[in-house]
């Protein structure tokens, strides 16, 4: 039997901020976005070598809409923080230096900076 879906933590319409924690080396870059929640969902886990147990290995999934528009989705894992947001101050955004992908987005709260 699959499991069914959990119910949604985050209704459509909450302004939220995801704090997340990325190892780049043997440094650890400190990554957030804020926007709009749209939707609540999970995406398989594994190709299709996986066959079926792509059913049931699922990873939770925020698709939020940013100030600019842009659409992004974030994965969740058990260390990442999420933050209900009340005010609308904009977050300071730096970019980190270029990679091989383009440039990382590092964002700081306004005290930090």
């Amino acid at each position: 039997m699959l499991p069914t879906a959990p119910k949604p933590t985050y209704q459509p319409g909450t302004r939220v901020r995801v704090t997340q924690y990325v190892r780049v080396g043997h440094r650890r870059w400190l990554t957030q976005v804020e926007g709009v929640v749209e939707i609540e969902g999970r995406r398989p886990v594994g190709g299709t070598e996986m066959g079926g147990k792509a059913a049931y290995l699922q990873q939770p999934t925020l698709r939020l809409r940013r100030d600019n528009g842009e659409i992004t989705e974030v994965a969740l894992d058990a260390a990442t923080e999420i933050s209900v947001v009340t005010d609308s101050v904009a977050s300071v955004q730096a970019v980190a230096g270029p990679t091989a992908g383009g440039s990382v987005q590092v964002i700081a709260s306004p005290t930090s900076a």
